[in-house]
């Protein structure tokens, strides 16, 4: 029976059943702590990043007109976000993103965060196929079909944008 418990135990920590979530390593490029791979909302709040999270979302007010269309326009809607701890626009663009769900109660188990290295790795998720360029990158999808992406920066206000591209799917 141990020895069941030992394979088990050995599985898991290995990341064979499950990736670690929110892991901070120390970045070769940038000679600093960063996330790295697959993250959740209390990865926003290790200290490598929850001092530009917990600004950014206290002192963003979402435009109340776009929330409200979107809580319409939400359904069916997932987002992948690929996002830096270390990136400047990450740092900015990630605790907006989060006030705008919690205003339009999305929900969070239809996120897939996964944050990146400086080389723009997932550490253990493989994110080649979704050709990043740029940091943070939030795409959309549909039915399991990409409807839009965002890209660095919104064009405006990121809600704003968030809407056009769940208005060009319904």
């Amino acid at each position: 029976m141990k020895s069941i418990l030992f394979i088990m135990v050995f599985l898991f920590s290995t990341g064979i059943f499950a990736q670690e979530l929110n892991k901070v390593i120390k970045d070769p490029e940038l000679e600093k702590e960063v996330l790295i791979g697959k993250c959740d909302r209390n990865g926003m709040l290790l200290p490598v990043f929850s001092e530009y999270f917990n600004e950014g979302y206290g002192s963003y007010v979402p435009n109340q007109v776009a929330v409200k269309q979107l809580k319409k326009k939400k359904k069916g809607v997932e987002v992948a976000v690929i996002m830096a701890s270390w990136c400047g626009d990450s740092k900015e663009q990630v605790p907006r993103f989060f006030k705008i769900l919690d205003e339009i109660k999305f929900d969070e188990a239809k996120v897939n965060i996964i944050a990146v290295d400086k080389a723009k790795t997932g550490g253990a998720v493989d994110i080649s196929g979704l050709n990043i360029e740029r940091v943070p990158t939030f795409i959309f999808y549909r039915d399991g079909r990409e409807i839009g992406r965002i890209v660095e920066t919104p064009v405006g206000l990121l809600e704003r944008d968030m809407l056009l591209i769940f208005s060009l799917a319904d």
